[in-house]
């Protein structure tokens, strides 16, 4: 067998133990995920029947507090399984008609506990309606993605979520005040495993904002950062109005 063949060979076996990793990787991430779910339904329901129960606040407390560690815990292995997909190209979209808006008025009160609990006030400005066709779970993922990031380096200060009209679609975006990423690091974040630096790692997987670019970037939209140390960043997402004329195939690059 010749050396190129030897190379071939070792190529195919590599990208064979690749997709069988992503493939361990997204049965682990979907089974670690499942039960949480109906967990966090349960829970819900006892942190409001406490507040209409007049629960002693210590108690109630304690049930918001483990109800944002299961989100959180949830979140986390949702990126895993979202990176799965992304890496073994099995991010399929499913397009959809609904108001972006209200989307982003969810995610607001949604992470609403989670900002507070971080010293920040989240503001949302996005008026409704919004209609366009756009792939429901890669926005939600996307604005879950730029949301918990801006309260992880948000410093405790005002966040804004906005959204506005374009002429050819839309244009969303997520600002906060906090500790800014220098300019040489603001092209690495958007890679795999991009961590700013810089007092910016928090112990994640480095691959949130990633996966932001590439769930934008399926829905046939781009991402941008501005942002300067010690005064914020603001992230801004154009998508088209309608995914389907723009991303017929739905793509997964």
């Amino acid at each position: 067998m010749s050396s190129s063949q030897d190379q071939s060979s070792l190529i195919d076996e590599l990208r064979k133990a690749v997709a069988a990793r992503d493939d361990f990787i997204a049965v682990v991430a979907h089974e670690l995920r499942n039960p949480m779910t109906p967990i966090a339904g349960q829970l819900e329901l006892l942190v409001a029947r406490a507040r209409s129960e007049g629960a002693s606040a210590a108690m109630l407390a304690g049930l918001e507090r483990l109800e944002l560690a299961v989100a959180h815990y949830i979140r986390r292995a949702s990126v895993l399984l979202d990176v799965s997909r992304v890496n073994a190209d099995n991010l399929c979209l499913e397009p959809s008609t609904f108001d972006m808006a209200e989307l982003i008025a969810q995610t607001s009160r949604n992470y609403r506990l989670l900002a507070e609990r971080a010293g920040s006030s989240l503001q949302c400005h996005a008026q409704p309606p919004v209609i366009g066709t756009w792939d429901r779970l890669s926005s939600e993922q996307m604005l879950d993605n730029l949301v918990s990031n801006a309260i992880r380096y948000g410093a405790g200060k005002p966040i804004t979520i906005g959204l506005q009209e374009a002429p050819h679609g839309i244009v969303l975006w997520v600002q906060d005040q906090g500790i800014g990423i220098a300019p040489e690091a603001q092209a690495r974040i958007f890679e795999r495993f991009g961590q700013a630096g810089g007092g910016r790692t928090n112990g994640g997987f480095g691959v949130g904002l990633w996966l932001v670019r590439r769930l934008v970037e399926a829905q046939g939209g781009q991402i941008q950062v501005l942002s300067k140390p010690a005064h914020g960043s603001t992230f801004t997402v154009r998508l088209p109005r309608d995914i389907t004329q723009h991303n017929p195939a739905s793509p997964s690059t």
